[in-house]
């Protein structure tokens, strides 16, 4: 036998091979690439809103590895260190609410939010946290200042959504003590978002002052 026929003989055994893996990959590649589609994330997304420069909005700008923790600040910043956590529930007020998306985001330690001008309206301190199982949620960043007229209290603004609830925003984060804060503020503290959005802080052993916000969905 020649080694010409040999060597077709190798090449005719290894397409046959070849062509019998190939569609085991082609499965696995379609597979893959409908999991990749279908994320929670991706369902959650398109109950957000779409404008990626929305007035209040951010949902739909999230990225794809969104922890149910955050920071949004670093050692540099002016501003005092604080961190706040808390728990999303379901209309209900008791079940927890996994899997929602908050958006929040707040001014620097002036009042501002789009400095330098070439970031996000919403300015640098804007993130995304994603619920666990527990329904739990935390962040870090530094206290935000009052608008720079001093008309309205400092505040960090938070939207909500989920698979089943379009994007939509709850109470204002506020701080105690705060001389601006309305009484009409105080009056209709928890109507959308449920519990008290006005928080006291405590020090932990590290100095860190913390507080909890606890979310209650709206039905």
């Amino acid at each position: 036998m020649g080694r010409t026929d040999v060597n077709r003989r190798e090449f005719l055994g290894k397409a046959v091979l070849a062509g019998a893996v190939l569609p085991l990959l082609g499965a696995c590649g379609g597979d893959a690439s409908a999991q990749r589609t279908e994320t929670v994330l991706d369902s959650i997304r398109r109950n957000a809103i779409q404008n990626p420069n929305g007035e209040w909005s951010g949902a739909v700008s999230a990225p794809a590895n969104v922890s149910w923790r955050t920071v949004l600040s670093d050692e540099r910043d002016k501003g005092e260190p604080i961190e706040i956590s808390g728990v999303v529930y379901k209309p209900d007020g008791k079940t927890v609410a996994p899997n929602t998306l908050i958006y929040l985001y707040h001014t620097d330690f002036e009042g501002y939010y789009g400095r330098p001008s070439d970031i996000h309206r919403h300015g640098k301190y804007r993130d995304w946290m994603l619920t666990g199982s527990d329904g739990r949620y935390a962040f870090r960043t530094i206290k935000p200042a009052p608008y720079p007229e001093n008309r309205f209290a400092a505040h960090i603004h938070m939207t909500l959504t989920s698979q089943s609830m379009r994007e939509d925003w709850v109470d204002s984060i506020l701080f105690e003590g705060d001389k601006l804060i309305s009484p009409r503020e105080r009056e209709t503290a928890g109507r959308k978002g449920g519990f008290n959005p006005i928080l006291s802080f405590a020090k932990g052993e590290n100095g860190l002052l913390t507080a909890t916000r606890n979310i209650q969905l709206m039905s």
